[in-house]
């Protein structure tokens, strides 16, 4: 899609369509920024219409406007319900009805309040998630269809908002819009395509599209220098080497100082602890903490945030093979911990383990990790939510609160000191997997004892929410480039 915009000149040719969102109930003009004689004209065509606004309803005329040919009423059901996950699928039927009638420039009005939300947290939401409704991922298919891409999507104005303030929030969108769709494209690539050396060109390439980041790229001498047990048993299975990718933006005088650690494995068969057949395939999406790391460190970037963010990569294959890592092996970490293999298709949690000692030479602040670490979690919490854990409340607090805004939610849940036991090792310092149960939580236990000390910590387990195994609240199947958003916002807001 073409980049949005909020207003046409009159000499340009009039729009394919306008869309109009609304409510059960509620008047559909009512909000939109129009003339006098525009809005009564709209109110008289909505009359002899009849829409009444329920979920799914669609409705179109002939528009009485000069700016469109057509218009569409499209019905999000009862406001109180108007949740993010219904106007997400909305603004999917939006995209989809413009496509089916082969209307390439669409005007889109959204005079709407998600329940929950203030009027501007609503306003930023719908708008990007306007500008994401069309996102496909078809770089590898042979012939695409030109004829089925919207070229132009042009937001209304709504009532009192004026034509700069609403550039303001586009201009903010586009830049969310862009690391989403990083975030979602290096997830979608089959693993044969995107390899621990193409994640980390994939990183340098973010660099050069955007100013003020700096790449450094560790590979296996520099891995076993740093004796980085964790991420080279991972990777030692595969002929593809293991990288630590460092992504590093460092303003002069910094507020505060954050390191971003995503999970890169970008492919995971499970080792000699093979996963079924079945599925194996969703294995691409193992790197989508990584993803969404480079995407927040490309927004960070473009947004020229005071800040000193670290983005921290380890990526790795976890393939079987004749040198793969055996279950009962004891492979010893950075902080020069041991650990005992119980499950080789536990991996992800041996790279953070690293990821998290390596971190402690940038004196973060805080820390946040994001990884794809556990079926246990989905099991948990389905595809709804992250599970979250960390050690300071307050850090936890707030990102459960903006989770809830910006609709990328994350879950509370405990780290007692007694879910350590299940990790206890008879022959090292402890296991990298505990019996099957509570396995999202000794996932995040185990990650615990490697975050340096006074540290502000926490750990997002985005199994169930990286990826959507079919279209689903108006979310593409495929990679969803979950938390981007939330830990841009979670960013800035350390800035207040």
């Amino acid at each position: 899609m073409a980049d949005l915009f909020q207003y046409r000149e009159p000499s340009e040719e009039p729009l394919d369509c306008l869309y109009i969102l609304h409510c059960a109930g509620a008047d559909p003009v009512d909000g939109i920024e129009l003339s006098k004689s525009e809005r009564n004209a709209l109110r008289a065509k909505a009359k002899a219409l009849g829409p009444r606004g329920d979920d799914g309803e669609i409705i179109s005329g002939e528009c009485p406007l000069a700016i469109a040919r057509r218009f569409t009423f499209v019905g999000l059901g009862e406001a109180k319900g108007l949740s993010h996950g219904k106007l997400r699928a909305a603004l999917q039927r939006v995209m989809r009805q413009a496509t089916k009638n082969r209307e390439y420039q669409i005007g889109i009005a959204m005079p709407i309040q998600v329940n929950g939300l203030s009027a501007a947290e609503s306003r930023l939401f719908a708008l990007r998630e306007a500008s994401l409704a069309d996102y496909t991922f078809d770089q590898f298919k042979s012939k695409k269809n030109e004829f089925d891409k919207i070229d132009g999507l042009h937001v209304f104005p709504l009532t009192r908002e004026s034509e700069e303030a609403l550039e303001e929030k586009l201009q903010r969108v586009r830049l969310l819009r862009s690391s989403v769709q990083l975030a979602r494209d290096l997830a979608n690539r089959p693993a044969n395509d995107l390899t621990p050396e193409k994640l980390a060109l994939a990183a340098r390439e973010v660099a050069e599209e955007v100013s003020g980041l700096r790449v450094t790229i560790l590979g296996k001498k520099e891995l076993l220098k740093e004796k980085m047990g964790g991420i080279l048993a991972v990777g030692q299975g595969s002929v593809e080497e293991p990288r630590l990718i460092v992504v590093e933006h460092r303003p002069k005088k910094p507020k505060k100082s954050v390191v971003l650690v995503g999970k890169g494995v970008t492919f995971d068969s499970g080792g000699i602890s093979i996963k079924p057949a079945r599925g194996m395939g969703w294995m691409k999406y193992d790197m989508s903490g990584a993803a969404t790391v480079l995407g927040v460190m490309r927004a960070v970037a473009e947004l020229e945030l005071p800040l000193k963010v670290v983005g921290l990569v380890p990526a790795a294959e976890n393939l079987p093979s004749g040198t793969a890592i055996r279950p009962g092996d004891i492979v010893t970490t950075a902080s020069g911990k041991t650990v005992e293999i119980e499950s080789t298709d536990a991996e992800g949690r041996l790279m953070l383990a690293d990821t998290l000692t390596y971190s402690e030479r940038f004196h973060p602040d805080i820390t946040i990790d994001l990884a794809t670490l556990t079926g246990a979690c989905r099991v948990a919490l389905g595809d709804e939510a992250a599970g979250m854990m960390g050690n300071n409340q307050e850090l936890l607090d707030t990102l459960a609160r903006l989770g809830e805004i910006v609709g990328e939610r994350v879950w509370p849940l405990p780290l007692y000191e007694e879910y350590l036991s299940y990790l206890k090792s008879d022959w090292a310092d402890l296991k990298n997997a505990g019996n099957r149960w509570g396995g999202v939580v000794t996932g995040g236990m185990f990650l615990k004892q490697f975050v340096p000390d006074k540290v502000a910590w926490a750990h997002l387990d985005i199994a169930g929410v990286a990826y959507k195994e079919s279209e689903k609240d108006g979310m593409p199947k495929g990679a969803t480039g979950f938390g981007v958003v939330l830990l841009t916002t979670f960013l800035e807001g350390l800035l207040k």
